[in-house]
């Protein structure tokens, strides 16, 4: 028994209560020697309202493939329930150290969850660690390098998580709620509104028959190739890159792959474009700020917005700016279109770049 709230209760019950005020108390105490300076708390464990102050995860996971599939509904029911700032141990905690395939399919999935870390622990000393599968070494740099570039998005989430509460993850039904086919798909899920994460948990799979939601256009990211809404389509899931579909008129801003975050001047945006092949109209905000400080509560940011128009025949993209609080490293935006695009690229100041090594058209276009 313990001393409730006002009456005795058996101490079961405020157990969970336990991680929270650990937090809150670390979340105040960090506060409190550094006002100026984000708090940052990691805890394994918590109850509602841990949100508030600490990124979690789903704890001692178990190295097997059923692990991988099943922690993605996991996840996606810690950002429905309030809690956006959450992942996984990728690779699983304990067990049997993860053959290749499915240490690879694990990090293909997890650098798209909020939290991404290999973490590992063994009775034998053995960890873990992406530098003991020369096998597939090439592919785990390609895509933990893939997440770095892709930090400029997933900030924007985080932002967005902190502005309305809206998860980070999510199933596909929180935004096709209309759609009866993805009523109880778990497995797939949008990181965002713009990005349909394929993904892969059987070993073997190089090509998965996959569900396409809503009355909206989905590009592959990587190939260039359209699938139409509210269709199954068998897309290839190949072993050396994750699939990931983006949405027809997603806007998806990216930055350098870094060694770590500040490793490097932060000085390039690349924006990967995908406007709709039949037209499509978007517009999304780029919010930066110093990414350590609270400042930016006192408008110590930036916001560029940036909108694109696609017909049939062409595609204009115009860029504004909307707040400049914050002096950001960079001059211009890269634009890329999705591989085979050859509409006719507008904007008044734009200058075309030679094109990615999949044969993206490229263009620079100056902020104003």
């Amino acid at each position: 028994m313990c001393n409730g709230f006002g009456k005795p209760i058996p101490i079961a019950q405020v157990r969970p209560l336990h991680s929270l005020l650990m937090t809150r108390a670390s979340h105040e105490a960090q506060r409190e020697t550094h006002p100026s300076i984000r708090p940052f708390v990691l805890c394994r464990s918590g109850s509602p309202g841990i949100q508030r102050y600490a990124q979690t995860w789903s704890g001692d996971n178990s190295t097997s493939w059923e692990t991988l599939k099943y922690n993605i509904p996991m996840g996606l029911g810690f950002g429905l329930s309030g809690q956006p700032n959450t992942g996984h141990d990728v690779g699983g905690f304990w067990g049997s150290v993860p053959e290749p395939e499915l240490l690879v399919r694990w990090v293909q999935n997890g650098i798209f969850h909020p939290r991404f870390s290999i973490h590992s622990w063994r009775l034998d000393g053995t960890a873990t660690e992406p530098w003991t599968y020369p096998e597939v070494i090439d592919i785990i740099r390609d895509c933990i390098q893939f997440r770095y570039r892709l930090i400029p998005y997933l900030y924007q989430l985080f932002v967005e998580a902190a502005e309305s509460g809206h998860p980070i993850v999510r199933p596909l039904v929180y935004h096709f709620p209309d759609d009866p086919e993805v009523v109880d798909q778990s497995f797939d899920f949008m990181l965002g509104s713009n990005l349909l994460i394929v993904s892969v948990h059987e070993p073997g799979c190089r090509t998965r028959d996959v569900y396409v939601p809503g009355e909206v256009k989905w590009c592959d990211f990587f190939t260039g190739i359209w699938y139409n809404g509210g269709s199954s389509n068998v897309i290839e899931t190949p072993l050396e890159r994750p699939t990931l579909l983006a949405r027809e008129g997603a806007i998806i801003p990216t930055g350098k792959a870094m060694a770590r975050v500040g490793a490097e001047p932060d000085d390039t945006r690349e924006l990967f474009i995908f406007p709709g092949p039949d037209g499509s109209s978007n517009s999304e905000r780029l919010v930066e700020d110093d990414g350590t400080t609270l400042d930016y509560r006192t408008g110590a940011r930036s916001i560029v917005r940036v909108s694109v128009t696609a017909t049939d025949t062409q595609i204009e993209c115009t860029v504004t700016r909307e707040a400049n609080g914050f002096a950001i490293e960079y001059g211009h935006l890269t634009i890329a279109l999705p591989p085979g695009e050859s509409r006719t690229f507008v904007h008044h100041s734009a200058q075309e770049l030679p094109p990615d090594v999949n044969g993206r058209r490229r263009f620079e276009i100056p902020i104003p």
